[in-house]
């Protein structure tokens, strides 16, 4: 009996072990960028990242943990996906007050549901650095998103300066991601809902309004002034046009005048006496056709005169007549 015991327990054990030894087989897939980490007794042997199929001393000796690090994973903050919506149904979500509900920098309260999007890139970290991962990145994630909204006014945070928040959230939780050693990297951070308290949002929704009316108003106001600048620009260059033009006739006139000058001077210098007779000549010519002429007494008294002349032409004689 003892001989046929062990005639059967010999195989059972040989079997056993070669499940056993079986179970130490794994693969490693492209997809996903896999990354296996191994342990021995629970420390750290290395990270293997060759894809294909591979084998480890079975467990309680070695153990592996496979990690998709090619994959952009999601945290919800201040809501959850209750379910993907399709081409026939929408998606649905259910709010987290606790979670969302914050208060700005001018101590206004605001519910902020943002959504943070990362992947794994040190696998060694991420498993060994820190326990639970995951849980130590939300509290993490939520944290900065509370302590960056309130370092900016609620205008802020409602209207045009999410694209700056959002980069000061993916700012502040990197640098805690890198601090804790999580192997993590955060690739966005955004808002996917900034809105009132139920009690306030009669007034978030005026102040709302009154920004788009600003808005507005600034389009509007720009939209006038790029019609009206150019044409006031081209106004402006036409008479600076005309202005230069009219410098440049006067400045040839100046010179003409100088030249004009310039050559009487020098017959000037030929004949002064001459000159001067020719020129006296040339004035009393132009002027003494458009003269009045008036014949006088010697005394200069005032006279009363009997103008005569001839209306055929341009010039008049007047004849005075003494008393």
């Amino acid at each position: 009996m003892k001989k046929l015991g062990l005639k059967y327990l010999v195989p059972i054990i040989l079997v056993i072990i070669v499940i056993w030894l079986l179970t130490g087989f794994y693969t490693l897939k492209t997809d996903g960028g896999e990354r296996a980490v191994l342990t021995q007794f629970g420390r750290y042997v290395r990270t293997i990242e060759e894809a294909g199929l591979k084998w480890h001393i079975p467990a309680p000796i070695q153990n592996v943990e496979i990690v998709k690090c090619d994959v952009i994973r999601t945290l919800e903050l201040g809501y959850r996906t209750q379910q993907v919506g399709n081409t026939v149904q929408n998606s649905t979500y259910a709010s987290i007050p606790e979670e969302s509900l914050m208060i700005t920098g001018d101590e206004n309260l605001v519910h902020t549901e943002s959504v943070i999007q990362f992947k794994i890139t040190n696998v060694k970290d991420y498993v060994f650095k820190v326990d639970m991962a995951l849980e130590t990145l939300k509290i993490a994630a939520e944290s900065s998103v509370r302590r960056v909204v309130a370092n900016h006014l609620l205008n802020d945070v409602l209207t045009d300066q999410k694209d700056v928040i959002q980069s000061e959230i993916r700012e502040d939780l990197q640098k805690i991601c890198d601090e804790y050693k999580l192997g993590i990297d955060i690739t966005k951070v955004a808002l996917q809902a900034v809105y009132a308290p139920p009690e306030v949002e009669d007034a978030f929704d005026d102040v709302i309004k009154a920004r788009e009316d600003m808005n507005r108003f600034i389009n509007e106001a720009q939209k006038q002034a790029n019609e009206i600048v150019p044409a006031a620009e081209a106004k402006a260059q036409e008479i600076m046009n005309q202005a230069n033009a009219y410098k440049e006739k006067r400045i040839a006139e100046a010179k003409g005048d100088v030249e004009n000058f310039k050559q009487v001077y020098a017959k000037y210098i030929l004949g002064p006496q001459v000159t001067r007779t020719r020129m006296y000549l040339e004035t009393m010519q132009e002027i003494l056709p458009k003269a009045k002429i008036y014949f006088m007494n010697d005394n200069g008294d005032t006279l009363r005169f009997l103008p005569i002349g001839n209306d055929n032409q341009k010039t008049t004689t007047e004849a005075a007549i003494g008393q």
